[in-house]
């Protein structure tokens, strides 16, 4: 059988499982002798081994399988967690990662795993069983005929026996499910992993019958027994199983309860409730199923990314044509046409909220990575941090989430080596010895926060400041009329760098002004704040989209630009404000601040024979202020044609190096309007405001 068909869906739910296996070893950690938590985590292993050996990635398999004992150790409390053994599970999930990508790249799960395995066999190398195997006192009962095996005298490991009675004792239904394939069934094993998902979807599966290994290697017949826990009844057990093809029956006996001194579980009569029930008897009433609420349950499809691309890009060309279309219905003046433009408009308003919601994708995707981060840190350092997460379930596009992992690691990676203090250190200054470092994300209007916070030592404004003197980032004059905030955001500078020894972690004067590079690429922008001895606040502000943007077209001379809404502050006419000179440049007040005014047909070098090319602004003009954090700076055009939606598109490798533009846009009559890079502009002009102070 052809299995590359299932590749992507396989190398999906194995990601999702080496993700739930990531989370919970850490949780884990905090909490080993939490019993739901382990057989969660056993689950996982369970079920990705399964489905690796189903696609033949054998050395995924064996290596999950290696793990998966580890696990079941863990639950038969056998052997004891131990930050030791915790190290060594996730070295074994660093091999299955970069296996599912190797697949993914080359199809091959070829890797060199044979010192982690013997680390893993250590771990259950102190007489522990294999309890997927039968135990000298397991009565396995296995048939092939269709009618139900007697299972009264099979007995059930203590492990069972005890997981029965706290699951009782929780108020939780308990069946032995008999489940018979057909004698035909090819494939048995994958017949009985599709079995066991379909119950895990229920509850928690207790025990199988035969073993997990002799399940896995077709060493059976046709019949497959599960202990299972569950809410669920069994109504509701049968129409799972009975979505599986090639089952002959199924028989669900509800579990009473178990007798102190005797293994032997006492159960209600069993209940053939197949597909394939025999009759009922001769004039025997039928009984009426108890009746259940109706539950609602949301469909979902797994659809591959590129055709969601394909979606957006097709869009993209609709919403320039709409534009198109408006400038035609308002140069003909038609009201046909005009309220067909506008029925069109908000059909394609609500349309466009769809498909960019398809492209939304929890953050959670990138804050999962770094819990392990800072553990591994938290150790190399000998630091105690007590890490916290906030606002996972924050959306942002999908384009957005792939590129923020690396700023966030750097951020945090200086959080740790530069911010929280030692226990010994944070003893001294009357401090928790434990610090703590949290990672939260929220929205705010049309724009997603992501803050980082520490209560560590706190920036050194005075050291800060030294270096970037010593660097020539700054001259001693213009280091005078810095703000705090200021101070704070020379960290991003090219090179600078206060450690005082260079590591591994950070000091390598690279980090940070890659930090502010690449959220600077994503139309965002970053901020720090910090006070001595209280820690540290890495603000950054995210747009949720970057593909369709509402932006405010403006005019200068003959040519039209864009200007991002995010990025605008107020509007003015130039006879409303009263410009001043300071230092031959043209300024002006804005809420009780000193805000530079640009001439954007000076700034881009644009001629007119109308106008002679002079810092003169024009009575009639209009002034837009953008803002970039707390900077602000006033630009000045001739006309504000309006807002409206627009399609970013990049640049290319031609112009990708000219500076000032963010992008390009086509409008409604088929002409390019490059967008304007308000950060750049701002950026630009604080360095050149420094160097005049100098």
């Amino acid at each position: 059988m052809d299995m590359s068909q299932y590749l992507g869906v396989f190398l999906d739910e194995a990601r999702e499982h080496l993700q739930n296996l990531n989370d919970k070893l850490m949780t884990l950690e905090q909490n080993a002798e939490d019993p739901e938590l382990i057989n969660s985590i056993f689950r996982s292993a369970h079920t990705l081994k399964g489905s690796s050996g189903q696609m033949g990635f054998q050395n995924m398999m064996e290596l999950t399988h290696i793990m998966e004992n580890v696990f079941d150790a863990l639950r038969h409390q056998s052997i004891k967690v131990s930050s030791e053994m915790i190290d060594v599970l996730f070295e074994g999930l660093d091999h299955l990662e970069a296996m599912a990508d190797t697949i993914e790249q080359n199809g091959s799960d070829v890797r060199e795993v044979s010192g982690t395995i013997k680390k893993l066999q250590t771990l259950t190398t102190d007489g522990t069983p294999d309890n997927d195997a039968p135990s000298s006192d397991q009565k396995v009962t296995v048939s092939t005929v269709s009618e139900p095996v007697n299972t009264k005298a099979m007995e059930l490991t203590d492990y069972e026996k005890e997981f029965i009675s706290q699951a009782q004792s929780q108020k939780l239904h308990v069946f032995e499910t008999v489940v018979n394939l057909n004698k035909d069934c090819v494939l048995k094993a994958a017949r009985a992993l599709m079995i066991s998902n379909a119950l895990e979807e229920s509850g928690t599966i207790i025990g199988t019958r035969p073993s997990t290994e002799e399940i896995e290697k077709e060493a059976f017949d046709q019949q497959l027994v599960f202990l299972i826990a569950t809410e669920s009844e069994n109504q509701e057990i049968q129409n799972k199983i009975n979505q599986i093809s090639e089952i002959e029956n199924v028989t669900v006996s509800p579990i009473n309860n178990l007798e102190e001194n005797s293994p032997v579980v006492q159960r209600q009569q069993a209940q053939d409730i197949g597909p394939k029930k025999q009759a009922q008897k001769e004039n025997e009433p039928s009984k009426p199923a108890a009746a259940h609420p109706a539950v609602t349950v949301a469909k979902t499809i797994r659809v591959n990314l590129d055709r969601i691309d394909q979606l957006l890009n097709l869009f993209e060309e609709l919403i320039i044509d709409r534009g198109r279309l408006e400038k035609i219905a308002s140069d003909i003046d038609n009201t046909d046409l005009k309220d067909t433009v506008g029925t069109i408009k908000r059909i394609s308003n609500q349309l466009q909220e769809t498909i960019l919601n398809l492209r939304m994708e929890p953050i959670e995707q990138v804050f999962n990575r770094f819990p392990r981060m800072v553990r591994n840190l938290s150790k190399e350092l000998n630091k105690k941090v007590n890490f916290v997460i906030n606002g996972a379930e924050t959306e942002l596009d999908r384009t957005v989430i792939e590129e923020l992992g690396d700023p966030l690691m750097h951020m945090i990676r200086n959080s740790m080596d530069h911010g929280i203090e030692t226990p010994e250190v944070r003893k001294a200054k009357g401090k928790d010895p434990e610090g703590t470092l949290s990672l939260s994300a929220y929205y705010s209007g049309n724009h997603v926060i992501v803050e980082i916070v520490d209560d560590g030592a706190g920036i050194n404004k005075e050291k800060v400041l030294a270096k970037a003197i010593e660097k020539n980032v700054v001259t001693k004059e213009a280091a005078q009329k810095l703000t705090d905030k200021d101070i704070y955001h020379l960290l991003f500078a090219s090179g600078f760098s206060t450690a005082d020894k260079i590591s591994d972690i950070s000091g390598r004067g690279v980090g940070l002004d890659v930090v502010e590079s690449k959220i600077h690429s994503l139309s965002g922008s970053v901020e720090v704040d910090s006070e001595r001895d209280k820690g540290s606040k890495f603000t950054v502000r995210l747009p949720l989209t970057l593909s369709i943007i509402n932006a405010l077209l403006v005019q200068c001379s003959k040519e039209i630009y864009a200007i991002p809404i995010n990025s605008i502050a107020e509007t003015a006419l130039r006879r409303h404000i009263e410009v001043m000179s300071i230092h031959n440049r043209n300024v002006m007040q804005y809420h009780g601040q000193v805000v530079p005014i640009i001439n954007l047909s000076d700034y881009l070098s644009i001629t007119s024979a109308e106008k002679n090319n002079t810092n003169e602004v024009d009575q009639g003009s209009s002034v837009v202020m953008v803002n970039h954090g707390d900077k602000i700076v006033a630009l000045v055009a001739d006309k504000l044609l309006g807002y409206q939606d627009i399609v970013v598109k990049p640049l290319g490798n031609y112009l990708k190096n000219v500076s000032g533009f963010s992008g390009a846009t086509i409008l409604g009559d088929g002409k390019v309007a490059l967008i304007i890079d308000c950060q750049a502009i701002i950026t630009t002009q604080k360095k050149l405001f420094l160097k005049e102070q100098a």
